[in-house]
């Protein structure tokens, strides 16, 4: 690492900004009629400023530059990486501002997905988990691209219950940055404790009951920046494909599970609607802080509990990570169930 020094500076940029500068951004939004109202998808009340997600892109990014290498080669990985955080949160900040159609969303992220790939060399070889290699560059490639799409869009579905994606930021990014920090991938790590410390700063405006959204400015940056986590710790075998899926484990089930459910009943999966558990959660009569607290709960009572024994026995990575997947799968099912009265 380039020394403490530089590195707390960077964290204290990262937390103060959001911190500090998001109530101002927050009034100014307001100001300007960018806010959400209660729909058939969105379950708060009343209107609430709209695209707080810029003010995470602008504490990566101050935090980067603070620490930035100046050695050529390595600053040029530096620039690419600040490069997809921008592009990222600009698509987003697009979308709150003007709104977007289905398919130029999709085809903006693909480019994106696809500067990812291209920036990091693709992926040649995976560790799925215990002693299970795979190496088929075009095919993991592809399944890369597609599980970009799917972590930028899923963190978007999961963005609609006060501080939810926030704190999944922080939880993810605490898990990439032991990955990253005890392999010693510097970019990486600065990355993910950056991360964190956005989230953190975030989360006093957007815990319940929350003073600002994140908007997609905000889902689709953090989606993207835990999709290229992911694709790092990957590519470098810092950690295996069973590691990545358990640190996300929470947000990938609701998700996923909801998808696959909604595409079972023939309803069109890019409609507004309201079936994640957390969603069903609220519906039922649940506070926004209440969900939060579950959701969190599972995050640091279950999910960071066993990545770090997985983290530590690799040969039982993979078996552990599909035990919190069924236990979450479970949950999900319990509460779709209950909602439905049956």
């Amino acid at each position: 690492m380039s020394g403490f020094e530089p590195m707390l500076l960077a964290w204290t940029i990262g937390l103060l900004i959001p911190a500090l500068c998001t109530p101002l951004f927050a009034h100014w939004l307001r100001g300007r009629g960018q806010v959400d109202r209660p729909d058939e998808r969105r379950i708060h009340q009343g209107e609430v400023p709209r695209g707080g997600g810029l003010m995470l892109a602008a504490g990566l990014i101050a935090g980067l530059l603070v620490i930035a290498p100046w050695d050529a080669v390595e600053g040029s990985r530096w620039i690419a990486c600040l490069l997809m955080i921008v592009a990222l949160s600009a698509l987003g900040a697009i979308d709150d501002m003007h709104g977007l159609d289905v398919a130029a969303r999709i085809l903006a992220q693909l480019a994106i997905a696809c500067g990812m790939l291209l920036a990091w060399d693709g992926v040649g070889i995976i560790h799925l988990g215990a002693d299970w290699y795979w190496s088929q560059a075009w095919v993991l490639s592809g399944l890369a691209l597609i599980a970009i799409l799917w972590l930028i869009n899923l963190h978007n579905f999961m963005d609609g219950s006060d501080g939810l994606a926030t704190q999944q930021a922080i939880v993810s990014g605490l898990a990439y940055a032991a990955i990253f920090s005890s392999n010693g991938y510097e970019l990486e790590f600065m990355v993910a404790s950056l991360l964190v410390a956005v989230g953190c700063g975030f989360l006093i405006w957007n815990r319940p009951r929350a003073r600002i959204f994140l908007g997609d400015s905000g889902s689709l940056l953090i989606g993207g920046v835990i999709a290229w986590l992911a694709l790092r710790a990957l590519q470098t075998q810092s950690a295996s494909l069973a590691l990545c899926v358990l640190i996300s484990s929470v947000f990938v089930i609701d998700a996923t599970a909801t998808l696959l459910a909604r595409l079972w009943r023939g309803e069109r999966w890019y409609t507004p609607h309201r079936s994640h558990a957390y969603q069903r959660l609220v519906d039922s009569g649940w506070s926004h802080a209440k969900v939060l607290v579950v959701y969190a709960g599972l995050n640091l009572g279950l999910v960071l509990p066993v990545f770090a024994l997985a983290a530590v026995h690799r040969p039982i990575d993979l078996a552990l990570s599909l035990g919190v997947v069924v236990v979450l799968l479970i949950g999900w099912m319990r509460i779709q169930s209950v909602y439905n009265g049956e």
